[in-house]
């Protein structure tokens, strides 16, 4: 169980982290893992504290991130890259990964933001 020091700690922590990540060219995996670990802490630790019912039920849909994603390719897409001899896929999957741990970073940053704003005592 964290205690509220900690906790602040921990969401100053998340949201560097999550700058650096939207700073950098390209998502650094070391990054991410380090960033998915101590959100998970956090997710966990608001669970348990039962803030806000929709605060909650927004913390119990997010999953871990998926730092092993892989894009859905279709038919279409695979017809499409053996007409350009694989170069289609070479740069769709790269794109479509760095997209994912983007959107999946920048809305637990947002979401913890919102988490932090419950916790500030006025």
């Amino acid at each position: 169980m964290m205690t509220i020091e900690e906790l602040e700690r921990a969401f100053l922590d998340l949201e560097f982290q999550a700058n650096r990540i939207a700073k950098l060219k390209e998502v650094d995996p070391e990054h991410l893992q380090k960033f998915n670990a101590r959100s998970e802490q956090v997710r966990s630790q608001l669970l348990q504290m039962g803030l806000h019912p929709d605060l909650h039920q927004s913390l119990e849909e997010k999953s871990p991130i998926d730092e092993h994603y892989l894009p859905a390719y279709n038919w279409v897409k695979k017809i499409w890259n053996i007409l350009l001899l694989g170069q289609h896929k070479k740069r769709y999957i790269p794109k479509q990964q760095e997209s994912y741990f983007r959107k999946e970073v920048a809305e637990r940053n947002r979401l913890y933001a919102y988490a932090k704003g419950h916790l500030t005592v006025d």
